[in-house]
């Protein structure tokens, strides 16, 4: 992205060089987005009109951590030429302090702020590089203009005055349409968007491009999906879909849902030439806020493939709408973007709402039970890789600290199995008379999205609205460090577990696949000829499997029943060795094998087991 195409190519968000304040103070930031013609730059142009001020000194905060992120990303390393002005134009002195303060002198007469701020998609993609849904995307190329405009990547607060109301001003082209989750008014050319408080400002993302959207009711509450796909392979209708028969069981899981609207915004970039992926580590996503959330998702060509990555990432931001936005602490409630005090509840948080991600499907018919079982198996395995005996709530409360900072992703994992385990003894002990959701929608009755409980009092709240022992689980397995109790707590249902056990699998041998970025082909890796069915070795280019060419967009679809065969049936490959193509064939064997973290339903289960399950995961009509 170049600034001569920025502003040449469609004129987006024309310059401002705002003259000094002259309209009557008011207790509102009023701000302006426009561009900045700096050569080689892809920058925004910011001007804020702050509210007035009582202190003689005050201090301009960007980010450094917001919520739904668990580490810090410093937003104020984007801002750049800052300055401060009173009612008459004067400039007044500004100290900045780190990366995110900006310290201004004789602030009783601070009338506006000015600068420019780059996009973050943009960054050198490093350890501190922001994962896109939490960052900003200023794009004007011809054939996908868009912008991603998260408001804690472009501005900040007063300190003190984080919970007076916002208005943004943002013009645009007439071919551009923003969606959002506030509230907004339009014009052909410019949109006004309005906020109570910088939270709530924070919390609403806006999505700018060719307008393709798509609303419908389900549950109660308007939805709404607004796509941006770079090649325009995916679109909003086609989403829409995907995303009903989801909305209709979480409405039905809530009883009705717990927001009146919900806003998609989902960019799809195109995997092979976008500049704005990161093809080492993939970095593909979404980050929840209460009335929307933010996709970072790729094109795909195989649209089942695509239609199951969509629902697999949208049901858990979707479920936000119940944790945190209805049920959260006062460290959530009151965010402290500066020095943000976190909350020991990421079990909660991420944890319950992951498990029920996957509980909503089951129960909805949208997925089976044997499809959520091995969900939970791979929360199990995946959970394994992360230190034993870590208290969850101690990680929680630390989570932006080392060593806990590299625990973070163990909360879509263990956090899961928290879920799991803890509705499993909810209604053992109840009899079957309350469950883990039902303890949700308790809390979220008595607080709701404007009041916070207090951090310390929760566990002791899910206590009392359930059963005396269920403090125990909490004291032991959340609170405490011992190791999830599985084999005891599956059993419940009829499930045996084991971190080990014998059996049998179905497998071509040992076969390993990786991407070469520069030839753009998938390669054996970590094989011996004599090892697999089909002789690969190491180096082998996988041209295509029964005919059907590799590529990016197939090689899920294709090369995954390599590695998890599920017929017997033999299988053709073409394979590229040096400069020679070749076809190979090979069938599946049965392998005797010890096999890790086994998860299967018990033949022998009791009528009470196989009633606590059909309880949990039975098919609700």
């Amino acid at each position: 992205m170049k600034s001569t195409v920025f502003l040449a190519g469609l004129g987006l968000l024309s310059a401002l060089t705002a003259p000094a304040q002259t309209a009557a103070p008011t207790d509102t930031y009023r701000i302006s987005v426009g561009t900045q013609a700096a050569a080689g730059s892809d920058q925004l142009r910011i001007v804020v009109n702050t509210p007035p001020v009582r202190e003689d000194q005050v201090t301009y905060v960007m980010p450094s951590v917001v919520p739904g992120s668990y580490s810090k990303k410093d937003y104020g390393r984007f801002v750049q030429n800052f300055v401060a002005y009173d009612d008459k134009g004067k400039k007044l002195k500004v100290k900045r302090e780190g990366q995110n303060l900006f310290i201004i002198d004789k602030a009783k007469k601070l009338s506006r702020i000015e600068y420019s701020v780059d996009d973050t998609w943009d960054a050198k993609m490093d350890d501190s590089y922001i994962f896109q849904p939490g960052g900003t995307n200023f794009d004007t190329d011809a054939r996908h203009p868009n912008f991603v405009l998260n408001h804690y990547g472009l501005y900040g607060y007063l300190e003190g005055y984080k919970m007076l109301p916002y208005e943004v001003k943002v013009q645009h082209p007439t071919e551009l349409y923003a969606a959002t989750g506030l509230p907004v008014r339009r014009t052909p050319t410019e949109d006004t968007f309005t906020a109570d408080s910088y939270v709530t400002l924070a919390d609403g993302p806006i999505l700018y491009g060719r307008p393709d959207t798509v609303s419908f009711v389900a549950g109660g509450a308007r939805i709404g999906v607004a796509v941006v796909s770079e090649t325009g392979k995916v679109k909003a209708r086609q989403i829409a879909e995907t995303m009903r028969p989801m909305a209709e069981a979480l409405g039905k899981f809530f009883g009705q849902m717990p927001v009146p609207r919900y806003q998609f915004l989902m960019y799809f970039p195109d995997y092979q030439t976008s500049k704005v992926v990161n093809r080492e580590t993939g970095g593909f996503g979404a980050m929840e806020h209460s009335y929307s959330s933010l996709y970072f998702l790729p094109e795909r060509d195989d649209e089942a493939a695509l239609n199951e990555m969509v629902r697999e990432v949208a049901s858990h931001e979707f479920l936000h709408m119940l944790a945190p936005l209805n049920i959260h602490s006062r460290e959530i409630g009151e965010f402290d973007f500066r020095d943000p005090k976190m909350s020991q509840h990421l079990w909660l948080y991420e944890g319950v709402t992951e498990y029920f991600a996957h509980l909503v499907q089951v129960q909805a018919g949208l997925t089976t039970e044997e499809q959520f079982r091995k969900t939970m198996q791979e929360k199990i395995r995946d959970a394994a890789k992360y230190p034993a005996g870590v208290s969850f709530t101690e990680m929680s409360r630390r989570i932006l600290e080392k060593p806990y900072d590299d625990m973070y992703e163990n909360v879509y994992k263990k956090g899961a199995l928290i879920g799991l385990l803890l509705d499993i003894r909810i209604q053992e002990l109840t009899q079957g008379q309350k469950t883990l959701r039902d303890v949700m929608l308790a809390l979220r009755q008595k607080y709701g999205p404007t009041r916070s409980f207090e951090d310390a009092q929760l566990i002791p709240e899910v206590v009392a609205l359930t059963h005396p022992q269920v403090k125990e689980f909490f004291d032991r397995y959340v609170v405490g460090t011992e190791a999830l109790p599985l084999t005891e707590y599956l059993s419940k249902i009829g499930w045996n577990y084991a971190d080990r056990a014998p059996g049998k699998i179905k497998a071509f041998g040992q076969l390993g696949f990786r991407y070469d970025e520069k030839k753009q082909e998938f390669q054996a890796a970590d094989v011996k000829p004599q090892t697999n069915a089909f002789g690969l070795q190491n180096g082998d280019a996988i041209v295509a499997v029964n005919g059907q060419a590799v590529t990016m967009q197939t090689a899920e679809q294709l090369l995954r029943p390599l590695v998890e065969p599920s017929t017997d049936g033999a299988v053709r490959l073409t394979v590229r060795r040096g400069a020679a193509t070749t076809e190979l064939q090979g069938a599946p064997k049965e392998f005797d094998v010890e096999m890790p973290f086994y998860l299967q339903p018990s033949p022998s289960a009791t009528p009470e087991q196989l009633a606590l399950r059909q309880r949990l995961v039975g098919k609700r009509g």
